[in-house]
C-alpha cells in the first residue's frame, strides 16, 4: 500500500511538471505573436509566422518525449506494485518462522540453541537455577484470561488498594511485605521475586507505577531488578530472566527474556545505574504492549539498544520484584503521586482512589443503623420465656474466674501452695493425696427418672385417697353422735 501511494504521488508530480512546461513555452508563443502583430511589414509576418511552425514542432516533440517518458515510469511502477502484492500474497500464506511471538514454530530450536548456552555460559548454580526456571514455565502455563467477576468486583469496591504484592508460599518467611506494597527482601544470597495478586488493566490506554529503592547498602553485591512478566513467574529467579519477562537491573541494565551475559548493544549499561533513594518507572501502552521507563521523573531512551520492547498480547502481564540480597523497595501503583509528572497528568494508576465500598457503620450513630435495629418482638412477649429454664438456672452457672491486679497472684502455683504454711492445702498434704469423689459407676438414666416420678405420683394419689377416707369417718362419726 506504501508503493502504490508513493508510485502515485510521483506520477502527479510528473504530470503537473509536464503542465508547467508546456504552460511556459505558450506563455512564450503567445508573447512572440503579440510583438508580430504590431509589426507593420508583410515580411517581418512572414518571418514570425515560419517561426511559430519552428515553435510548435518544438513544443510537440517536448510533450511526447515526455509523455513517453511518463508513461513508461507509471508502467514501471504499476507493475513494481502488482509484483509487491503477489509477494505479499504468498508471503501471508505461507509460515514465518520467528520467535518474536509465544507458540512460534521455532520455539523448539530457540530453546535448544539457549540450553547449549546455559551449558556453555552459565556457572554450575546459575545453570541449576535456569533448568529449574525452565521446568517450572512448562508446570505452569502463563494465565491468559480475563479477570473473573468477583476480582473485577473486589477491584471495583477496592479501587486501586485491591492490588497488593503476595509473596510465594516458599517465599512466605524470606519476602516481608508491610501496607499492600512496601516490599522488604530478607536474604542475602539468593535470587527472589514478589508479583502482584491482580495483572495490570487493559481498560486505559496507558498503567505505569514506579518503585522507590528505600534501602540497598551494598550496590556492588546486591542486586535488584525491576519489572513486569506473566504469571506465574519463577519464583527464585529475577524477572527479565525467562519468558515472559522484562525487567530494569539495578546495575543499569536492560533484560528482556535473556538469562545470559549481555552486550553494550543487548542491553548492558544501557540506562544509569540505580541507588538507594532513587525512583524507577515503568509504563505500558496496553494498545500495542510497549514498554517504556523512567528514573527519577525522566524518561529513558532506548534508542540505541533498538527500541522499546513490546511484550506479547496473548498473556496477562504482573508488576514483578526481584532481589539478590537484601534490600527495601515501595511500589506506588497510583495510591500516591507520581515523580513522573505526565502520569500524573494524564493518570495512568492502576485504579481510583477510592472504591465504591460501603465504610462500616460508626458504633455513635445506631438510631438510623438497620444493623442495629431494634427486633420486632414485643417486649411483653418476652415474659413468656421465663418458662424456658429451670429455676435457679442462672443462681447455679458456675461465675467465672475473677481476675486481680495484684501481680503476686502470678507467682502462686501448686507447688508454693504446698510449701506455704498458710497456703491452702494443709501441712503435708500435696495434690497427688487428695483423692477424687469417684464418679457414679452408672450414670442416670431416663427410665430412673420415670421410676422416679411415678413412685411419686402413687404416693401422692394414696396420700388424697387416705385423706378423702378420713374425711368420710370424720362425717360418719360426727352424724352418729347427732342422732344420739
Amino acid at each position: 500500500m506504501k508503493l502504490r501511494s508513493s508510485s502515485t504521488t510521483l506520477v502527479a508530480l510528473f504530470v503537473l511538471m509536464v503542465h508547467v512546461m508546456a504552460s511556459t513555452i505558450n506563455n512564450k508563443d503567445t508573447g512572440a505573436y503579440g510583438e508580430a502583430s504590431d509589426d507593420k511589414g508583410r515580411g517581418l509576418l512572414d518571418y514570425r509566422e515560419g517561426n511559430g511552425d519552428d515553435d510548435d514542432d518544438g513544443v510537440s516533440l517536448i510533450l511526447v518525449i515526455f509523455l513517453g517518458m511518463g508513461s513508461g515510469f507509471f508502467l514501471i511502477m504499476t507493475l513494481g506494485s502488482i509484483i509487491f502484492l503477489v509477494h505479499l500474497l504468498i508471503r501471508r500464506r505461507g509460515i514465518r518462522l520467528t520467535n518474536e511471538t509465544p507458540g512460534s514454530l521455532d520455539d523448539a530450536e530457540q530453546e535448544a540453541e539457549q540450553d547449549r548456552r546455559a551449558l556453555n555460559e552459565l556457572p554450575p548454580n546459575e545453570q541449576e537455577f535456569y533448568f529449574q526456571a525452565k521446568d517450572f514455565i512448562k508446570l505452569n502455563t502463563p494465565i491468559n484470561y480475563d479477570l473473573t467477576l468477583s476480582q473485577s468486583l473486589i477491584i471495583q469496591e477496592k479501587g486501586v488498594k485491591a492490588w497488593e504484592f503476595k509473596p510465594n508460599v516458599e517465599n512466605v518467611d524470606l519476602i516481608k511485605v508491610t501496607n499492600k506494597t512496601e516490599v522488604e527482601f530478607l536474604r542475602d544470597t539468593h535470587e527472589l521475586s514478589v508479583q502482584t495478586n491482580f495483572p495490570i488493566p487493559k481498560q486505559n490506554d496507558v498503567y505505569y507505577f514506579e518503585t522507590k529503592v528505600y534501602e540497598l547498602a551494598d550496590t556492588d553485591n546486591n542486586l535488584i531488578s525491576i519489572g513486569i512478566s506473566t504469571f506465574p513467574y519463577p519464583y527464585f529467579r529475577l524477572p527479565g530472566r525467562h519468558k515472559w519477562s522484562i525487567c530494569y537491573d539495578s546495575t543499569g541494565t536492560r533484560r528482556y527474556n535473556q538469562p545470559f551475559p549481555l552486550s553494550t548493544s543487548t542491553g548492558l549499561g544501557s540506562f544509569p545505574a540505580l541507588k538507594q533513594g532513587d525512583v524507577v518507572g515503568c509504563g505500558i501502552r496496553m494498545h500495542n504492549r510497549t514498554i517504556f521507563w523512567t528514573r527519577n521523573g525522566k524518561k529513558l531512551s532506548e534508542s540505541k539498544i533498538g527500541g522499546h520492547i513490546k511484550m506479547p498480547k496473548e498473556f496477562q502481564v504482573y508488576p514483578t520484584i526481584g532481589s539478590k540480597g537484601k534490600c527495601k523497595v515501595d511500589v506506588n501503583l497510583g495510591q500516591m503521586g507520581y515523580v513522573f509528572i505526565e502520569a500524573n497528568v494524564k493518570k495512568w494508576g492502576f485504579g481510583p482512589l477510592e472504591g465504591n465500598e460501603v465504610p462500616p457503620p460508626m458504633y455513635t450513630k445506631f438510631n438510623t443503623d438497620v444493623l442495629l435495629d431494634s427486633s420486632d418482638l414485643d417486649p411483653a412477649d418476652l415474659n413468656l420465656r421465663n418458662g424456658d429454664f429451670p429455676p435457679d438456672f442462672y443462681e447455679s452457672v458456675a461465675m467465672p474466674a475473677e481476675f486481680t491486679e495484684n501481680d503476686s497472684d502470678d507467682e502462686i502455683t501448686l507447688r508454693t501452695m504446698q510449701q506455704s504454711n498458710n497456703g491452702l492445702l494443709p501441712d503435708g498434704k500435696s495434690v497427688s493425696s487428695f483423692s477424687p469423689v469417684p464418679p457414679p459407676a452408672h450414670p442416670p438414666s431416663y427410665t430412673d427418672v420415670l421410676d422416679e416420678e411415678n413412685t411419686e405420683a402413687v404416693s401422692v394419689t394414696n396420700d388424697v385417697i387416705r385423706r378423702e377416707r378420713d374425711n368420710m369417718t370424720s362425717k360418719t362419726d360426727s352424724s352418729n353422735e347427732d342422732a344420739i
